[in-house]
């Protein structure tokens, strides 16, 4: 709420009336910014748990509106409000919010919460970048954040998402566009053109991020398989075809059962598959978030992994004698990609006779000595 609020007062400056502004920095700061400020001057033990070791959205989110806020209103806060928190939230973000893509671009918690994630670390950078002239390393302390986009693009099949772990609430605030922020900012064309055609682009930041003097096929040249190998994540995406809705796509996941914010299933050697316009082998995703002690922990012996869209019998993997993988798993892999690409001339791409495309997870750290 306090990034609307520091949007409107921005952009309305002009139009609104001194009352009209006063009330809204009052409104801010009441409800939005002094309770930010509680949190880094530890004034309070209530809220605020996003702010140590939380390199997720909520570290993004809470520290982009934040920011937001406080660059709003900085010339016209007499509080001092404004500039301490400028002084808390940049240097937070960097040693916790940028480090929510791993080695490899992977969003730490899961593909649906990447829009989150991304969405609130995109609006704190480029709120820095029109306000003072720097993102204050938000854009290169990580220097993988630039492969972030393409890990969004390769999760995404001919019908949905690898929407593997948790999904979230509804996205009413956050959609894919931090790509075109990301594609005008790291000089990488791909994720404006892919963006540029989805159907969640219609929305402000896509007018105001999108640089409409690059042209082409975004698919141009794309390989069609790519292999994300931290070893926190592990994943593979392989497809014929980047623009055909009947293409073949397989996505699976090796990688560790923790290390997700408490997001992740028991889930892996998990697998989606989708063919001819229809995807036979999907995720049922996200438990009800209100359920007993769903994120308290991802320790062996949690409540969340009696759940059984967590628990490893929800998943498409193996179960082994009815009972959950190890939350210790750390599976090692093999791949190897195909070495194809699809042409921008065409829209159809057949897989050669002999494609070598692989990836093989060895999942006997997932299992123990069942």
């Amino acid at each position: 709420m306090v990034a609307a609020y520091a949007i409107a007062y921005d952009w309305l400056y002009d139009v609104l009336s001194d009352d009209q502004k006063k009330q809204m920095r009052d409104n801010m700061i009441l409800y939005g910014l002094a309770p930010g400020k509680s949190v880094f001057d530890g004034s309070t033990v209530t809220f605020g748990w996003w702010k140590t070791n939380t390199t997720g959205n909520w570290n993004c989110v809470c520290n982009g509106g934040l920011t937001l806020g406080a660059l709003a209103i900085l010339g016209d806060d007499t509080t001092g409000t404004a500039e301490y928190l400028l002084g808390q939230t940049i240097p937070n973000a960097l040693d916790n919010c940028v480090n929510g893509v791993t080695s490899d671009g992977t969003w730490t918690e899961t593909t649906n919460y990447w829009y989150f994630g991304t969405t609130g670390h995109a609006e704190m950078a480029s709120a820095l970048l029109t306000a003072t002239g720097s993102h204050y390393g938000m854009l290169d302390k990580n220097p993988k954040f630039r492969d972030t986009g393409f890990f969004h693009m390769y999760a995404h099949g001919p019908t949905s998402l690898f929407d593997y772990g948790d999904h979230g609430p509804n996205k009413f605030s956050s959609t894919s566009n931090s790509i075109i922020f990301y594609g005008s900012q790291f000089k990488i064309p791909e994720y404006l053109l892919y963006q540029r055609d989805q159907r969640d682009s219609a929305e402000p930041w896509s007018m105001f991020w999108y640089d409409p003097t690059v042209t082409g096929a975004w698919w141009g040249g794309l390989p069609l398989d790519r292999f994300f190998l931290d070893d926190t994540d592990q994943w593979a995406s392989m497809r014929s075809s980047w623009t055909d809705s009947n293409a073949l796509f397989v996505a699976m996941k090796g990688g560790k059962n923790v290390g997700h914010q408490t997001h992740n299933d028991l889930d892996a050697g998990d697998f989606v598959l989708d063919a001819m316009g229809t995807r036979w082998a999907g995720e049922l995703g996200s438990g009800d978030y209100l359920s007993f002690q769903y994120f308290q922990t991802d320790a062996q012996d949690a409540a969340r992994w009696l759940y059984y869209r967590k628990r490893t019998e929800g998943q498409n993997t193996m179960v082994v004698a009815h009972s959950n993988q190890l939350v210790t798993a750390s599976p090692t892999i093999n791949s190897g990609s195909s070495g194809t690409s699809q042409n921008p001339g065409t829209t159809v791409f057949q897989v050669p006779d002999k494609s070598n495309a692989f990836f093989v997870a060895d999942l006997t750290s997932a299992y123990g000595n069942v």
